[in-house]
C-alpha cells in the first residue's frame, strides 16, 4: 500500500510518518513543516531523500500551475 501512496504524492519523513506532500510548506534543519503549523522530525540517514523528494514535487508543482 505505501508504494501506491507514494506514487500519489506521500513521502516516508520518518518510520512512523507517512505524509502527503501537499500538506507540508517547508523542510529544513531535520523537520517537516506542515500547514497546521505540526513540526515533525526527519532522521538524519533520511533527510537528503526527502529533501530530495520534496523539492522534486514542488519544482513539479510550480511547473504545472505555470501552463
Amino acid at each position: 500500500m505505501e508504494k501506491e501512496l507514494t506514487e500519489t504524492g506521500f513521502l516516508r519523513i520518518h518510520q512512523s510518518y507517512l505524509t502527503n506532500m501537499k500538506h507540508i510548506t517547508a523542510v529544513c534543519m531535520y523537520h517537516a513543516l506542515l500547514v497546521n503549523g505540526t513540526r515533525l522530525e526527519i532522521p538524519k540517514a533520511r533527510y537528503k531523500s526527502v529533501e530530495e523528494a520534496y523539492s522534486a514535487y514542488v519544482i513539479m508543482n510550480a511547473a504545472q500551475e505555470m501552463i
